[in-house]
C-alpha cells in the first residue's frame, strides 16, 4: 500500500507541475492581458494532453490497486496452503512415530520373547539329557 500511496503523490506532483507550467505560459504580459496565440495553444493543445495524462495515470493507480489486492490474495491462499501442508506434514510426522514406536515395542517383545523360548529350550534339552 506503501508504493500505491507514493505512485499517486508523484501523480499529484506531476500534474501540479503541468499546471504551474500552464500558468507560467499564460502569464499575463505586462500591460495584462493574455496573448490569443498563447491561450489559444494552452486551449487547444495543452489541457487536452494534460487530461489525457490524468486519466491515463488514474487508470494506471486504479490497475495497480486491483493487482496488488489480486496479488495479497493470492499471497494469502498460499499461506493458508503452506499452513495446511505443514499441518499434515507434522500430523504424518506424529504417526510415523506412534508407529516406530509400536513396531519398536513389537520387536523389543519379540525378541524378549525369544529370549525365553531359547531359555525353555536349553532346559527342555538339558532334561530331556537326563
Amino acid at each position: 500500500m506503501f508504493e500505491i500511496e507514493n505512485i499517486q503523490r508523484d501523480i499529484n506532483t506531476i500534474i501540479t507541475g503541468v499546471v504551474l507550467c500552464k500558468q507560467k505560459i499564460s502569464n499575463p504580459t505586462w500591460y495584462g492581458h493574455v496573448e490569443p496565440v498563447v491561450q489559444n495553444t494552452i486551449e487547444k493543445k495543452i489541457d487536452p494532453v494534460i487530461s489525457r495524462i490524468n486519466v491515463g495515470l488514474h487508470m494506471f493507480l486504479k490497475r495497480l490497486n486491483e493487482e496488488t489486492v489480486a496479488d495479497l490474495r493470492y499471497f494469502n491462499s498460499l499461506e493458508f496452503e503452506v499452513d495446511s501442508l505443514t499441518s499434515q506434514l507434522e500430523t504424518q510426522k506424529t504417526q510415523f512415530m506412534n508407529e516406530i514406536d509400536r513396531l519398536s515395542r513389537e520387536y523389543f517383545y519379540a525378541d524378549h520373547m525369544n529370549s525365553i523360548l531359547g531359555v525353555y529350550t536349553k532346559l527342555d534339552e538339558v532334561t530331556n539329557l537326563q
